[in-house]
């Protein structure tokens, strides 16, 4: 499904990824991670069912599928991210409170996440790194992190040797706090969808998305 599809007049318009917006609605884009290699496979239905739950709670979720050829790449990153920080601009624009907007990404979803704050540049939107900062991945992004701002939340695994703290690494977030998780499943635990592992991170970033932490 691609959700981005045109842009015109400086605001990123799309299916089912709309900038018409209600001053009460809280907006969460959430960027999954890496290596999806198919759109109906296991790992992308895992991916459907948090994006389902996270619209469960009441959040306004903008999500695109997107397999590992449109990607898994820094130059793809790069410009994903661009293309988020095109999109939350517009509903800026539209008179969307910074407040009521929430960047989210898991592992390479994360580290986009961090390359759009930068371009973002508003310290009122929040963000929430799900697996925390890069430490050894597969797919390298070019992150500029004197640029990463806003309100940050960093959610870790204590058995992820992927990811792991963003503690001294964001020096001009607005708001910074980091959540260590300890649930014996590592990296993968943010992509799990059984109710026992998906709360652990989902009501945080709850929490965060609506100014309660």
């Amino acid at each position: 499904m691609k959700l981005f599809v045109a842009l015109f007049s400086g605001l990123l318009l799309a299916t089912g990824f709309s900038h018409a917006s209600n001053a009460a609605e809280k907006h969460l884009i959430y960027m999954h991670g890496c290596c999806v290699k198919q759109t109906s496979g296991a790992v992308a239905k895992d991916y459907q069912t948090i994006v389902q739950k996270l619209r469960d709670s009441g959040f306004n979720v903008f999500f695109e599928l997107r397999t590992s050829g449109a990607t898994d790449s820094d130059a793809q990153a790069q410009a994903y991210a661009a293309k988020v920080a095109e999109y939350v601009q517009g509903l800026l624009t539209q008179g969307t409170p910074p407040e009521d907007i929430t960047v989210s990404g898991y592992s390479l979803g994360a580290m986009t996440t961090l390359v759009a704050s930068g371009l973002i540049a508003n310290p009122k939107v929040n963000y929430v790194l799900l697996a925390g900062c890069p430490v050894k991945v597969n797919i390298p992004v070019t992150i500029d992190y004197s640029k990463a701002g806003g309100r940050i939340l960093s959610i870790v695994d204590s058995k992820d040797d992927k990811f792991g703290s963003c503690v001294g690494q964001l020096p001009n977030a607005a708001a910074f706090k980091e959540i260590t998780l300890d649930s014996g499943e590592g990296h993968k635990v943010f992509r799990l969808t059984d109710e026992t592992n998906l709360k652990l991170w989902k009501e945080p970033l709850e929490s965060w998305a609506k100014g309660q932490q």
